[in-house]
């Protein structure tokens, strides 16, 4: 009934995620892949947002009060 084989040699180990460590780091942002592809996430507190000359169309207000846009570079 018992169904477990023992493994006696371990498996060559696969990476499965690659940091992605830009060489000039943003204030404010954080850089990550996703599905393979450079993305940046730009946060600002609301009294950054309140003093932006122009604010990001596709930006989005968050429940604890920053706003963040994603951007996939």
């Amino acid at each position: 009934m018992n169904n477990a084989l023992r493994v006696h040699e371990v498996p060559a180990r696969r990476t499965l995620l690659k940091l992605h460590l830009p060489k000039d780091e943003l204030a404010n942002s954080a850089r990550w892949l996703i599905n393979g592809f450079p993305a940046t996430i730009l946060v600002w507190t609301a009294e950054e947002w309140s003093r932006l000359a122009e604010h990001p169309q596709d930006a989005q207000q968050h429940p604890n009060g920053i706003w963040c846009a994603l951007r996939i570079d």
